[in-house]
C-alpha cells in the first residue's frame, strides 16, 4: 500500500500498535501464552530506508534499514522461524504442520527498496519474505506508487526474476488496478476499489452486484496472469490493497486462482483455518524490542472485543436529513467535531425512520430493495467518522420491519452493509420482543417463542452482513433492550442463552428517571461473571433538560456501572443541539480520554462570540 493513499483508509485497518509493558520478564509471557498448533504472525512492511527519522518520518509506513536488520538479528537469536506463504498452503491443506514461533515476513507494493535493501537482508540471514505487487504499478502506471515513494521507486521485472530464483522470495497479488478509491457515494467520498460499489453521479446510482463482481475478477485475474508470465510462478495469494476484503471479494479472488487472502488486522491466525489470514500493520519505524512487543500482543491478545473499553454515542440520522449536500456536509462537520471533543469512541446510528408519524418504519437513509432511500446519507457519515475522528459506527434496524411489518431484515441488512462496508456492527432494536424475557426467571411457551424468533433473526442478518462486512473489520451484532420496569428476574439468563447466538446485549433506560431499574441492574449485575459483564452495553437516556442535582446523579451512576466492571457505556439519545450540554456534565464519565492535556470544548468558540 502506498503511504500517500493509505493515510485516506488507514483508520480501517487495526494495526497493532498496543505495546504491553516491557519490563515483563519474556518468560513470564511465553508461560502465559498457550499457542495452539500452526498460528503463526503474519508482518507487514512498506519502504525501507536509510534515513527514517527515529520519530515523525514523512511516511509512517517505512522502517529503517538499521532497525529491519536488528530486527532479522532478533528473530533468529530468539528462535523464531520465518515461514513460506507455501508452508501456510501445506499447513492449510493438513499435510505439514507449521513450527513453534512461525513468522511471515511481507512487503507491499513493490517499492525498490524490497530488492536493493530487503534482499540482502534475506539473503544475509536466510529468511525468506512474501512481495505484494500491484502489477499495474510495474507495468507503467506510476504516478500514485510516485507520488508515495518518489521517481523510479519500483523493482523491475528482472529484479523480481533474481530474486525469484533465490529460493528465498515469494510474489503475491496486490491486484492488478485496485490500489486507489472509487467514487463511493453521491459526496464524494473515495473508498477502496476492490470493496466498494461504484458511485456513477451522472446516472445517480451504484455499480450492480454484477458489474462490481465482474471488475473484481478481471482486475484479479489480470493481476494473476501477469505474475505467473513474467515469474515463472503460480501465484496462490492476494494482499489485498488497504487490507481491504470481504466474504464476497474472497470468493472471487478463489475464483481467480487467488485462494490464499490476507487482509490486515490484529489477529494472528491459524493457518489450517482456511479464512482470510490477518496481517499486522508495522508503522513508526520500531525497534526491535517494540516489534518484539506487537507479536507479544499478536499472540496474547488476539482480537479480543468483548474485552475493550467502548463509549457509545447513538444518533438519529434524521437530524441530518438536508435540502442538499453542503448543508449535509455542515451538519456532518458539526457532528463529528462534537463527537470529537466528547473523545468517545463508538457511533451508533438509528438509519430508518417513522416519517409520517404513523408508528412504522417507512423511510431508510441508505440504498436498498424495501424501503423508500430518504436520502443517502449513511456512507459519508460512516465514512467521515472512520477516517476524521477514528470513530467506528454501527447502524441501527428495528426488529419490527421483519415481526410487525414483515419486511425482510436480513436482505435489509445485506443492502445496508453492501453500500456500508466499513460498519463495525449492527445494533437490532429487539422492541418488546424481550421483555418477557427479562421480567421473568421461568420462560412460557409463548415467551420461548419470541426470543427464539429474535435469535433466528438475528443470525440470518448476521450471515448476509459478513458476506459484505470489510474482514479487516471486527464486525459485530447487539440486541438492543429498553427497560420497563424492575422486574428483571430472567435478564441472567436471558444473557446466559444470548451469549451462544448474539455477540452483545445493549441495554438502555434513564436511570435517573427510573431509579428502581438502576437497583434492580445493579443487582443482576453483582450475579454475572466478568465474562458476561463484558458483553453488555449499558447507554442512558439522558433527560436534556436535567437539573444540576440529576447531572450529578448521571455521573455517579456511570461511574457504578464502571465499578461493577462495565466496559461499555454509552448514551442513548444524542443530539446536536443538545452536546453541549453533554460535554459541560458527562464528558468525564463518557470520554476515552486518557489526558486531560488534550481536553478540548468546542463550545468555548461560541461562548465568546456571546459574550461580546
Amino acid at each position: 500500500m502506498k503511504p500517500i493513499v493509505k493515510k485516506i483508509f488507514a483508520v480501517m485497518t487495526i494495526a497493532v500498535l498496543a505495546i504491553p509493558n516491557l519490563a515483563m520478564a519474556e518468560n513470564e509471557i511465553k508461560n502465559a501464552i498457550e499457542i495452539p498448533d500452526n498460528l503463526f504472525v503474519t508482518l507487514t512492511f512498506h519502504d525501507v530506508r536509510d534515513d527514517v527519522a527515529k520519530t515523525g518520518d514523512r511516511d509512517i509506513y517505512a522502517i529503517s534499514t538499521k532497525n529491519l536488520a536488528q530486527f532479522f538479528a532478533w528473530l533468529q537469536q530468539e528462535g523464531w522461524h520465518p515461514i513460506r506463504l507455501q508452508d501456510v498452503w501445506q499447513a492449510r491443506q493438513k499435510k505439514k504442520s507449521l513450527p513453534p514461533k512461525s513468522v511471515l515476513l511481507t512487503f507491499d507494493d513493490g517499492a525498490i527498496s524490497s530488492y536493493t535493501r530487503v534482499f540482502p537482508l534475506l539473503k544475509q540471514y536466510n529468511f525468506p519474505a512474501v512481495f505484494a505487487i500491484p502489477t499495474s504499478w510495474i507495468n507503467g502506471n506510476t504516478k500514485d506508487a510516485y507520488e508515495a515513494y518518489g521517481e523510479n521507486s519500483l523493482m523491475k521485472w528482472d529484479e523480481m526474476r533474481e530474486m525469484q530464483q533465490s529460493g528465498l522470495t515469494e510474489f503475491v497479488s496486490h491486484s492488478d488496478n485496485m490500489h486507489k478509491g472509487i467514487l463511493a457515494n453521491p459526496q464524494k467520498n473515495m473508498q477502496p476499489a476492490a470493496i466498494t460499489r461504484e458511485y456513477f453521479p451522472k446516472l445517480q446510482k451504484y455499480e450492480s452486484d454484477q458489474a462490481y463482481q465482474k471488475r473484481v475478477l478481471r482486475d484479479l485475474k489480470k493481476s494473476k496472469g501477469i505474475l505467473d508470465f513474467e515469474l515463472g510462478i503460480n501465484t496462490l495469494g492476494i494482499f489485498w490493497p488497504y487490507g481491504a476484503v470481504t466474504k464476497e471479494s474472497e470468493q472471487l479472488a478463489t475464483k481467480a486462482g487467488l485462494p490464499m487472502s490476507f487482509s490486515l488486522g490484529s489477529m494472528s491466525t491459524l493457518a489450517d483455518s482456511g479464512k482470510t489470514y490477518q496481517r499486522a500493520l508495522v508503522m513508526d519505524n520500531p525497534t526491535p524490542e517494540i516489534l518484539r512487543a506487537q507479536m507479544e500482543d499478536f499472540l496474547t491478545f488476539a482480537r479480543a472485543p468483548h474485552k475493550q473499553r467502548h463509549s457509545f454515542v447513538r444518533f438519529d440520522l434524521t437530524e441530518m436529513t438536508s435540502p442538499n449536500n453542503q448543508i449535509f456536509d455542515q451538519k456532518l462537520g458539526q457532528f463529528l467535531d462534537q463527537v470529537s471533543a466528547l473523545k468517545t469512541n463508538i457511533i451508533l446510528l438509528k438509519s430508518v425512520a417513522d416519517e409520517n408519524g404513523d408508528g412504522k418504519i417507512d423511510v431508510a437513509y441508505f440504498p436498498n430493495r424495501q424501503l423508500e432511500m430518504r436520502q443517502d446519507l449513511l456512507n459519508r457519515t460512516v465514512w467521515q467518522a472512520r477516517t476524521r475522528i477514528g470513530n467506528n459506527v454501527y447502524a441501527e434496524l428495528p426488529i419490527s420491519l421483519e415481526t410487525q411489518q414483515g419486511f425482510n431484515l436480513a436482505k435489509l441488512t445485506a443492502d445496508l452493509v453492501k453500500n456500508n462496508t466499513h460498519l463495525e456492527g449492527l445494533v437490532i432494536e429487539t422492541g418488546d420482543e424481550f421483555l418477557c424475557a427479562v421480567q421473568n426467571k421461568n420462560w412460557d411457551n409463548a415467551c420461548s417463542q419470541k426470543i427464539n424468533q429474535v435469535f433466528q433473526i438475528k443470525e440470518r442478518t448476521k450471515e448476509q452482513a459478513k458476506n459484505y462486512a470489510n474482514i479487516s473489520s471486527n464486525y459485530q451484532t447487539a440486541l438492543k433492550i429498553s427497560l420497563k420496569d424492575k422486574r428483571m428476574e430472567g435478564l441472567k439468563s436471558l444473557i446466559e442463552h444470548s451469549l451462544t447466538y448474539s455477540d452483545f446485549l445493549y441495554i438502555e433506560f434513564d436511570p435517573v428517571r427510573h431509579p428502581e431499574i438502576f437497583k434492580a441492574v445493579k443487582k443482576q449485575l453483582e450475579q454475572l461473571s466478568n465474562q458476561q459483564i463484558q458483553r453488555l452495553i449499558f447507554s442512558f437516556t439522558v433527560t436534556p433538560n436535567a437539573t444540576k442535582r440529576e447531572w450529578k446523579q448521571y455521573q455517579y451512576d456511570y461511574q457504578t456501572l464502571k465499578n461493577l466492571s462495565v466496559q461499555k457505556i454509552g448514551i442513548n439519545n444524542y443530539k446536536l443541539n443538545e452536546g453541549q450540554k453533554i460535554q459541560e456534565n458527562l464528558y468525564q464519565e463518557l470520554s476515552t480520554n486518557a489526558s486531560p492535556l488534550t481536553y478540548r470544548n468546542p463550545y468555548e468558540r461560541n461562548l465568546a462570540k456571546g459574550a461580546k
